[in-house]
């Protein structure tokens, strides 16, 4: 009798188990096919958008600020693939009105971008069983970029 209650239960508690991993995975479907928006998150830099699976790090983190600049290193980690990774901050980035410079693969990815007196630099590590992401906020000195020395070399 003990092990038909066993065998019982046991069967109960798997049937439960997958009606509830049915739920989550339909509301996780409805909620991403709502709008792209829903995967999306903003920390300090209200046009720098970062993926909902990736943890923001405060303690490796810093911002400096000025009535006229912010500036600073995010730092994020999360089991991300790193070409998902690249695909969405070229997308979003300039959904947001960036404009995509260049990038530079090799181990570590870094994408840069620019937008009006900004840059921002985003660099992806892979490590075993994550991925570190840094996304590094600056300004840019539009009279450094104009400047004769740079116009010779071909630069501008």
């Amino acid at each position: 009798m003990k092990k038909w209650v066993v065998v019982l239960a046991a069967a109960l508690l798997f049937m439960g188990g997958c009606a509830t991993s049915r739920q989550v995975t339909v509301q996780e479907q409805k909620g991403t096919s709502k709008n792209e928006v829903s995967n999306t998150v903003f920390y300090t830099f209200p046009d720098i958008p970062v993926p909902k699976e990736l943890d923001f790090q405060r303690e490796k983190s810093f911002i400096y600020e000025t009535p006229n600049v912010k500036a600073g290193v995010l730092v994020l980690t999360g089991n991300v693939d790193v070409g998902s990774l690249e695909t969405y901050f070229k997308v979003n980035m300039v959904k947001n009105g960036w404009r995509f410079v260049n990038s530079y693969k090799y181990g570590d990815m870094i994408l840069n971008f620019i937008k009006e007196d900004r840059a921002s630099n985003i660099r992806t590590k892979r490590e075993t069983f994550t991925t570190q992401v840094e996304i590094w906020v600056g300004p840019v000195d539009r009279a450094a970029q104009a400047s004769p020395a740079s116009k010779e070399n071909g630069f501008r």
